[in-house]
């Protein structure tokens, strides 16, 4: 096997041949499509082509990198979203040889770390799934450091059909009442969200999530005024989140309609299942719908020295 090796950076025109590596690769994320990758990548507000790197060997395409730096307040960091190498061309340097590139280019953006996975607002998978035993290996070698865990939940859609008769009715009595948003309202739910200090990465989601048709949006009001929101599609298809609630008015059950007029919305729409990204309540999705922990993802960094 000829050891000669071309590295090519990320444009529309190789594109296909990144999600080829990806969905060879990738199995438990295997269904990635060239629209969402197009998301991810060349659409992402931070996309710099010298940061996706594909690898050819033999003139085929079998490895892909692909890595952002963001701005943090007064500090800059680059993440990896994902990277993989067809089985056949591991132990050949690929991974390696990408990888140097990867942080060499990020240390010439002043990026004093770098990490994988969790590129908010704008990822695929907020981590490493460990079942990735090889990735996790690789990154382990060369220097990254496990710095933190999260884990997705599964609603299985067929148990229920989600019905809010009860819940829309006692809500009703004090002036509430959900809907879906309306395509027009969605500057007037990011003014609100930016107003009830929610980041910047939820603002960018939940928008993407209204521009969903119809939008994957539901807001609650009270007397006219929003007071909470519940989305889903926005990071990834099929997968729920963010959501959240006027702090005030927390606990009077408004989170769970704006979460189970969501359920039925993906219901109505085809999706079988409803993944619950990056939680962090996870007795509320167990108790409102049974919600059952279904992937876990690693997150890794490593620090970069400075070219100074």
């Amino acid at each position: 096997m000829s050891d000669t090796i071309e590295y090519n950076t990320l444009s529309e025109s190789n594109l296909e041949a990144a999600l080829g590596i990806l969905n060879r690769n990738l199995e438990y994320d295997n269904t990635t499509t060239l629209n969402l990758l197009r998301h991810k990548t060349i659409e992402d507000p931070d996309f710099d082509p010298s940061m996706g790197i594909i690898a050819y060997a033999e003139g085929e395409p079998h490895g892909f990198m692909f890595a952002v730096c963001r701005d943090e307040g007064d500090k800059r960091s680059a993440t990896i979203k994902f990277f993989a190498v067809d089985s056949e061309y591991r132990n050949r340097g690929i991974a390696t040889e990408m990888l140097s590139r990867i942080e060499s280019r990020a240390r010439a953006a002043n990026a004093g770390v770098l990490r994988v996975g969790m590129s908010r607002p704008n990822y695929l998978m907020p981590g490493v799934d460990p079942r990735y035993t090889v990735a996790c290996a690789f990154l382990l070698r060369r220097g990254f450091k496990r710095t933190g865990e999260v884990f997705n939940m599964d609603v299985d859609l067929s148990a229920s059909d989600w019905s809010t008769d009860e819940i829309e009715k006692r809500l009703a009595m004090d002036g509430i009442l959900c809907r879906r948003l309306e395509p027009h309202e969605k500057n007037r739910l990011l003014e609100w969200m930016s107003s009830e200090g929610y980041s910047s990465g939820w603002q960018y989601q939940t928008l993407c999530a209204a521009e969903v048709n119809p939008p994957a949006v539901f807001v609650a009001e009270k007397n006219g005024e929003l007071i909470a929101f519940a989305c889903f599609d926005g990071v990834r298809p099929g997968w729920f989140g963010p959501m959240g609630t006027r702090e005030r008015m927390r606990g009077a059950g408004i989170g769970s309609l704006t979460f189970l007029k969501c359920l039925q919305d993906m219901k109505a729409r085809g999706y079988r299942v409803c993944e619950i990204n990056s939680v962090g309540p996870l007795y509320f999705y167990s108790k409102v719908a049974n919600a059952k922990v279904s992937r876990i993802f690693w997150q890794f960094e490593k620090t970069l020295e400075s070219m100074a």
